[in-house]
């Protein structure tokens, strides 16, 4: 017996006709049931603000020359919240490495494991990546990356979150996390399954995933045709030199230049003869040592027309190398310069090995090892770590040597190791931030503890496994402080948490002087300064002032207010300062991240439909019912938008006007015409109530107001 032979024929068509009306506003992209089981770490924050406290027994000092990097233990949801307000498009790189969701014990959902029975597996996975990725995106600076990995379990699904959060504007890499190995193999072939060798790993940006830099990789095999070590050759003479090859505009004076100022001075050797003086012999170490010069070993091609150019020029000039320009393209060649002159075709175009013995790695990553990966950074953590040279070249996309690069999936801390590894070899003062959860999937396991700090500070102190990289470190945990109904209670608790939010913002830990009603704290160098007032302008105020006057280098200096204002003038004789209030920015950003991950609840809006049946069809009060379904229908269009993964708030983070959110859903094809016409109509009622004209309209549009209410209810599955 079918579920539906219990209905009327009306029932039924009722029935499709909501089914049809829910599908006709349905965009082409993810769709799944992300109200089912909101996650309580998120609904936590409609009642409680996210903090930070630091935990100054963990401290790590090594250079008063770096800023600190980060280490937050504590749910990443909570953790991101916080970065809304201290790093909000202040980050270069995001790479993270979530649960796959394999349905093995790695993840967690509301504190119960996600196994393959479980029908919304998949809709709770998305559930909890969607709001983070969301809280991340707005860290990101315009130009940002972010970079995740994944495996086939939820790769499709990844890929729509993410085409959809960055306007498709992403990019898939294939890479190579597996060796086959003889016991791996036995176990496939008995079973004849396809062993598994790749991950993915996603990349975003918001204009598109261009301007990355990446460090070219050897090919599987040197050709021994390249076989000429250039020598009295540095590295920068090679980049002066191609300089010259990228330029369109070459002209015959520049070649005297080059000529005399990079290539005179160069002496040709055999490769084997660099080697013998060298004392290079293992077959292996030989080859490291070519792939390592390639861009001064170089090889000779027979060129006719690079000849015809040559010939005329070395009857001027005597070096072991010049250069030459053709006429037609105004393409610059190095010519070898003893060739023979009664030759057609002699080798005379010198070939750097660089360029066609490295190769960019493209979409297809298989370079980089990935066994005996267990104790890397001194900790032997077997689940899942990533090898350290894929993150670096993750990082390094990034050319600029002070990014900040952001893990907020951190596990064993690799991104911390790779960020400290980079710096140490080309001297970049880059820093990162990691946020990890101390229990691993529900286990006894503590992630941050006994893996992620353990491994951070072996890198920075370094130890007989572990080479020393120096680096500084601050440890973060996370809290909530639970709201009041007293506002201004409510602003002060949080002005007394939100001091190490100040630290963590303007990266100034150090505290100097401390009083009851103030703090101020030095950086690293001792040439920034954070000065924060915790109450109303008292007595202290004026010793305030004058504690910040004795400083040399800039203050940011922070205020409690009451009303979200503070008088510059009270600074007067004050140099080189900002000055902010707090707590109201806090408390803006944060009322926007509730708004954007918790929708409009359904019940609420149900309760003041039911307020407005009784004021039309009972009390008949059509100015009250009209003020009321104004706010329904406002809350129906947030939810609606919500539902359809349209945004509700401006670029500047405050919430859209409904008139143009109603406009937004129409031309996203979500709305009907009739229904955006009709909203605006009621909309424009409601205003009128909202205003006291309440001659404009009359009882009878009130009663139609609150039935078309319903039609939408219907129409969207509310």
């Amino acid at each position: 017996m079918s579920k539906y032979d219990k209905y009327s024929k009306e029932e039924l068509l009722a029935l499709v006709e909501k089914q049809d009306n829910e599908l006709a506003s349905k965009k082409y992209g993810l769709v799944w049931d992300s109200e089912r089981e909101p996650e309580q770490v998120v609904l936590d924050c409609e009642h409680n603000v996210p903090v930070l406290k630091r935990v100054k027994g963990k401290e790590i000092k090594t250079s008063l020359d770096q800023e600190d990097n980060i280490l937050i233990e504590g749910d990443n949801y909570h953790a991101l919240t916080v970065l809304n307000y201290t790093h909000q498009e202040k980050i270069d790189v995001i790479y993270i490495d979530p649960p796959y969701n394999t349905e093995n014990k790695d993840f967690i959902y509301n504190d119960s494991f996600v196994n393959k029975e479980d029908g919304f597996r998949h809709s709770k996975w998305l559930n909890f990546m969607d709001k983070r990725l969301k809280l991340a995106k707005q860290l990101l600076k315009p130009n940002g990356l972010i970079a995740v990995s994944i495996d086939d379990n939820e790769f499709a699904h990844l890929k729509l979150l993410l085409d959809g959060l960055f306007d498709e504007k992403t990019k898939v890499v294939v890479v190579k996390m597996s060796e086959a190995s003889g016991l791996k193999m036995g176990a496939v072939k008995k079973a004849g399954i396809i062993p598994k060798y790749k991950e993915y790993l996603i990349l975003a940006k918001q204009n598109g995933v261009n301007g990355l830099y990446f460090d070219y990789i050897k090919k599987a095999k040197w050709d021994e045709e390249y076989n000429i070590f250039v020598d009295n050759f540095s590295q920068t003479d090679r980049d002066n030199l191609n300089e010259y090859f990228e330029n369109e505009e070459l002209k015959e004076t520049d070649l005297k230049t080059i000529d005399k100022d990079l290539l005179k001075k160069i002496k040709l050797t055999p490769v084997n003869e660099k080697l013998k003086e060298l004392k290079i012999s293992k077959i292996e170490d030989v080859l490291e040592w070519k792939y390592q010069n390639a861009w001064r070993i170089i090889r000779t091609a027979a060129s006719s027309s690079v000849k015809k150019l040559a010939d005329k020029k070395r009857k001027t000039i005597n070096q072991a190398i010049i250069s030459v320009l053709s006429n037609r393209d105004k393409l610059l060649y190095l010519v070898k310069n003893d060739y023979d002159l009664k030759s057609k075709q002699p080798r005379v175009q010198i070939i750097f090995a660089d360029n066609n013995l490295l190769m960019h790695p493209g979409d297809l990553w298989v370079d980089i090892k990935t066994t005996g990966l267990d104790s890397e950074g001194g900790v032997n953590f077997k689940n899942g770590k990533k090898p350290l040279e894929f993150i670096k070249r993750i990082i390094k996309t990034c050319s600029n040597k002070d990014a900040v690069i952001l893990d907020f999936f951190a596990g064993s801390g690799t991104t911390g190791h790779a960020v400290l590894d980079l710096n140490k070899l080309d001297s970049g003062n880059r820093k990162f931030i990691l946020c990890t959860y101390n229990e691993e999937n529900g286990t006894q396991v503590k992630i941050a503890e006994e893996y992620c700090y353990p491994r951070i500070f072996n890198c920075i102190n370094g130890n007989k496994n572990v080479k020393k990289l120096g680096g500084n470190l601050q440890y973060f945990k996370t809290e909530l402080i639970k709201k009041t109904d007293n506002k201004d209670q409510a602003r002060f608790d949080l002005t007394q948490k939100c001091t190490e939010m100040l630290c963590l913002k303007e990266n100034i830990f150090n505290l100097e002087k401390e009083k009851e009603d103030y703090k101020i704290f030095s950086s690293n160098k001792k040439d920034k300064f954070l000065c924060v007032y915790y109450n109303l302008y008292d007595e202290s105020f004026c010793e305030f002032v004058k504690e910040i006057k004795k400083l040399k280098g800039k203050k940011q200096i922070y205020v409690f207010s009451i009303d979200g204002k503070v008088d510059k003038d009270l600074f007067k004789g004050v140099n080189d300062f900002e000055v902010e209030e707090i707590p109201q920015k806090i408390i803006d950003i944060y009322k926007q991240l509730v708004k954007m991950n918790i929708p409009v609840k359904a019940n609420t809006i149900f309760l003041d439909f039911e307020k407005a049946q009784k004021k039309v069809f009972v009390e008949k009060d059509k100015d009250e019912s009209a003020r009321i379904l104004r706010i329904v229908l406002e809350k129906t269009i947030q939810k609606i938008a919500q539902k359809n993964r349209i945004s509700i708030f401006k670029e500047n983070n405050k919430e859209e006007k409904i008139a143009i959110l109603n406009d937004n859903l129409y031309n996203s094809k979500v709305l009907k015409k009739i229904q955006w016409e009709e909203n605006k109509s009621y909309l424009a009622i409601g205003n009128h109530a909202s205003h006291g004209e309440y001659d404009e309209y009359n009882l009878n549009q009130i009663e139609s107001f609150y039935k078309y209410v319903q039609f939408l209810f219907n129409d969207f599955g509310m």
